[in-house]
């Protein structure tokens, strides 16, 4: 992937798309882990989404992707 993007992870395994201003990342699933590779300028705009959870808790959604992560979704699983 190009080297200006970084590697975020959705909590569910799920397909998953999001906009950010006139940008939409689409969050593939490989290896039961959701990844996108997000510009640097919208990491906040993905880290601040949240989803209300049990008794009205926000909850984040995105975090960032480990190294082992993104090996695992780039080799397709596996070590």
């Amino acid at each position: 992937m190009s080297d200006d993007l970084v590697a975020v992870k959705h909590y569910l395994a799920t397909p998953k798309t999001v906009k950010v201003g006139e940008v939409e990342y689409n969050f593939v699933v490989r290896a039961y882990i959701s990844l996108a590779w997000i510009r640097p300028e919208h990491i906040d705009a993905i880290f601040s989404m949240r989803k209300t959870c049990c008794g009205g808790q926000k909850k984040r959604i995105f975090r960032w992707a480990g190294e082992d992560d993104i090996r695992r979704w780039t080799n397709g699983g596996g070590r």
